[in-house]
């Protein structure tokens, strides 16, 4: 139904605006219309980390000056939580003292994540924290900074803004080799890829970002100037005022 309704739409659209290409490219939605797919990045604004709130998190959370690694999502079988949980035993042989901190809603109402999951959340429960659904940028910001990688696991992504929100702080990124989740990663090389669906992969490249901090850091400047809010906006605005002239 959802699909015939968009398909309804799409062919009355002038144009259809995709965030990037990879994920055109793959999404059954856009390919019947890929003609008029225009690709423009998401409108990312971040406030920029408190270093002393950022400090304060991270003693408060690390465990004997092990590394943060930082979850920002729903706790959903699409996200796959379970897989970074279980990367904990590759990340174990070099950081033993490494803990998950998990940031957004964990018991969903409309799925049975959390009670699926439990037996794995129960046996790593001394590394993980669950701060629950956080609504204040300021705290995410602070967050991100807090964290020494963000990891995000899922098994399918448009574009996952966290993970340029979270570069915009200073953090890497590891994301699974998903169409248009990749991007940012890539674009950037703030991080790195990790195959979808296997943990041994994403422990392995949360390893390699730990262990290897400067080799994937980027200024927020030079974050920023690939994910231009202001580009973003004129690209809108443009498109918006091409097609209304051409109705009028």
């Amino acid at each position: 139904v959802m699909f015939s309704l968009f398909k309804f739409m799409a062919r009355r659209a002038p144009r259809i605006v995709a965030y990037t290409d990879d994920y055109a490219n793959h999404s059954y939605y856009l390919q019947p219309f890929r003609e008029k797919v225009q690709v423009i990045y998401p409108p990312i604004t971040m406030p920029e980390p408190d270093a002393q709130r950022a400090a304060a998190l991270r003693a408060e959370w690390s465990h004997e000056g092990g590394p943060i690694i930082g979850f920002a999502g729903r706790f959903v079988q699409e996200k796959r939580p379970d897989l970074l949980i279980k990367a904990l035993e590759i990340i174990d042989r070099k950081h033993p003292n490494a803990r998950i901190v998990f940031a957004g809603e964990y018991n969903i109402p409309y799925e049975n994540t959390w009670e699926l999951y439990r037996p794995i959340v129960e046996q790593w429960k001394d590394r993980l924290i669950f701060l629950g659904l956080v609504n204040d940028m300021q705290f995410m910001a602070d967050f991100f900074a807090a964290c020494d990688v963000i990891a995000l696991t899922s098994d399918s992504e448009c574009f996952a803004l966290v993970q340029v929100e979270a570069m915009l702080c200073g953090t890497p990124v590891v994301m699974t080799d998903t169409p248009g989740g990749r991007v940012p990663v890539q674009v950037t090389g703030m991080g790195r890829i990790a195959q979808r669906g296997d943990y041994v992969s994403i422990g392995e490249a949360i390893v390699d970002v730990l262990d290897n901090p400067a080799q994937y850091h980027k200024t927020r400047e030079e974050i920023d100037a690939v994910f231009s809010f202001k580009r973003t906006v004129d690209q809108y605005e443009a498109t918006f005022r091409e097609f209304s002239a051409k109705s009028s």
